[in-house]
């Protein structure tokens, strides 16, 4: 004897709309309807419990409106499309729906009413609300005819005059932690660009938030890879995208013949674009750009061409580890195989079958080993650019910059004068040469001729810098400089204002091999120092109460006191300083 249990359709309306559907998520769900109805034009309109509030408020959306111009539906459609569990008769092979369940639970998980206004033939217009407040009140699942009013004509006419289609608005928005109009914008043009990047792509379909078009995304940019080619692991850097797997066919399934498209790429190493580009931000613009982050990468699965998986692991087959943040896969699957994938019922996850899930795993066993050597190995050239040569990086911060001419208040030298001064700085500095050259083969254990020294522009550039290294275009960190200071000046026509730094006196070890992991703190110090050598220069080439030989016996003996100072406080303070110095400490 079977016995009816009933049902609450109150109860199981209010379930489903808390299947974890987020915003966007929610009204993609509903954009499927409007592809699966033919749709060439949708629209999503936002509209704001209080105009005057900024869209960056939290809890202010009244309504949210999805308009397409697809085939329309006549009133029978229309309460077919209101059922729960709607129908399969009407549901093509390909369809994007596959429960009859979406239209609802989407809707639901935003407001409490959903209204269809639709026509198959663009003329006559019928209007239904379902009420979920209602409905949980009558204990019963119905819906609500109801006449246009003015606002519905005028949403008619502006979006669908002439033509069939149908607008879903979803109304009584909850006001519970509710996105914001601008966030939801925001994650609609990534998603929607993403998930639906084959119909905006390849079958002209537009999809508008308001007035604006959201671009098609491919999470796999293999434009790009196309350009670039096959990555070879041992020699990316990290600047380009580049093919791991081109497409190739998989069978999920011998004895069905169920087959899947498989294709890999990967993606840019945002950290190389702070090395290369330190002041224009663009780590944080390829990041965003090419969406590298925790969230985003593993396998793209589309089926029937809408996204049903974003970024996953795919149970395991691809590891929860930073690693493969630049790994990107994609299948591609139609409905055939929804047997292996287990899709849930708001198409935004899935489960793999044991067969699909060895097939791909097998297939993916190499791609993920070069994915995640390739990011290891652009870390590397990171790290090595960091750590071979923070020097490197302060001479590319300077190397276009110019200092002022001229400090206010100073008095211009007379060119008899100033023709002087540069004659004298030009010898001073051409005997400076000749000194860096026997201090440098003293330091290397030498033992040549030093009357010629230096006899070559290369030998000439390896005594002023301490090696030949064409990066290095103002600040040179040398063995040794005279008398053991901690820096002096150096000009030349060719360099400009110049600084030679003694990396073995003891507060420049304190900096260079004490600090060594401080990479930040280093390039500053190398900056303070070329500073006050430009400064040194400029008294030289500016200041006329003094002569040239005075001034520099003055600064000379100054740079000798602050050595000296310094020297004796690292000495002195030498377990105290940093990074040996703690803020818990006794001092």
């Amino acid at each position: 004897m079977d016995i009816d249990l009933g049902i609450d359709p109150g109860r199981l309306l209010f379930g489903l709309s808390r299947i974890g559907y987020t915003t966007s998520s929610a009204l993609c769900d509903i954009i499927d309807n409007s592809i699966r109805a033919e749709a060439k034009n949708v629209t999503i309109v936002i509209r704001k419990e209080k105009e005057e509030y900024s869209d960056t408020k939290k809890n202010n959306v009244r309504e949210y409106l999805i308009i397409d111009n697809g085939l329309g539906m006549d009133e029978q459609q229309i309460q077919d499309a209101l059922q729960l569990g709607s129908s399969d008769v009407d549901y093509e092979i390909n369809s994007l729906s596959k429960f009859g369940l979406g239209l609802k639970s989407a809707s639901f998980s935003q407001g409490d009413t959903l209204r269809i206004i639709s026509s198959a033939d663009g003329v006559t217009y019928f209007k239904y609300e379902v009420s979920l407040p209602k409905v949980i009140e009558a204990k019963r699942y119905f819906a609500t005819k109801l006449d246009l009013n003015e606002d519905d004509r005028k949403t008619i006419d502006e979006y669908l005059s002439d033509s069939s289609g149908t607008i879903i608005a979803i109304g009584d928005i909850r006001k519970n932690n509710h996105p914001s109009v601008r966030n939801t914008i925001k994650e609609l043009h990534t998603k929607a660009g993403v998930i639906y990047f084959y119909y905006i792509k390849d079958s002209g379909v537009s999809i508008n938030i308001g007035q604006t078009a959201i671009k098609a995304i491919d999470p796999l940019f293999i434009d790009e890879a196309n350009e670039n080619g096959n990555l070879n692991e041992n020699e990316w850097d990290g600047t380009v995208v580049q093919w791991i797997e081109k497409p190739q066919e998989l069978t999920l399934d011998d004895e069905s013949g169920i087959k899947a498209i498989i294709e890999i790429t990967q993606l840019p190493y945002p950290p190389i674009f702070k090395i290369k580009s330190p002041n224009e931000g663009k780590d944080a613009a390829i990041r965003e750009k090419y969406l590298i982050g925790a969230g985003n990468y593993g396998f793209y699965v589309y089926r029937n061409k809408r996204l049903i998986s974003w970024a996953s692991q795919l149970q395991g087959i691809i590891p929860y580890d930073q690693d493969y943040f630049a790994f990107r896969g994609r299948i591609l699957i139609n409905d055939t195989a929804d047997d292996f994938f287990n899709i849930d019922v708001k198409k935004s996850s899935l489960t793999l079958s044991e067969e699909a899930w060895n097939t791909i795993s097998d297939f993916s066993k190499e791609a993920k080993s070069k994915s995640k050597a390739a990011w290891l190995n652009a870390g590397k050239v990171v790290h090595d650019i960091i750590n071979k040569n923070p020097n490197e990086l302060a001479n590319k911060l300077v190397d276009d910059f110019e200092q002022i001419d001229r400090l206010p208040g100073d008095q211009n030298l007379n060119e008899d004068e100033l023709n002087n001064r540069l004659k004298s700085i030009k010898e001073d500095m051409e005997e400076k040469v000749i000194e860096f050259a026997k201090m440098l083969n003293d330091d290397l254990g030498g033992n040549i001729d030093v009357a010629n020294l230096p006899d070559t522009p290369e030998s000439k550039e390896k005594a002023i810098k301490g090696e030949n290294n064409p990066s290095l275009s103002k600040i040179f960190r040398v063995s040794s400089v005279i008398d053991n200071l901690l820096w002096e000046p150096y000009y030349d026509t060719d360099l400009g204002p110049c600084v030679r730094i003694n990396r073995h006196h003891r507060f420049a070890r304190l900096i260079y091999e004490n600090n060594s992991p401080n990479k930040d703190l280093q390039i500053i110090f190398d900056i303070l120092l070329l500073q006050l050598a430009e400064s040194e220069l400029y008294a030289y080439k500016n200041i006329a109460d003094e002569s040239y030989e005075k001034l520099k016996s003055i600064l000379t003996e100054y740079r000798r006191i602050v050595s000296e100072f310094l020297a004796n406080l690292t000495r002195k303070l030498e377990d105290r300083l940093p990074p040996n110095y703690s803020s818990d400490s006794n001092i």
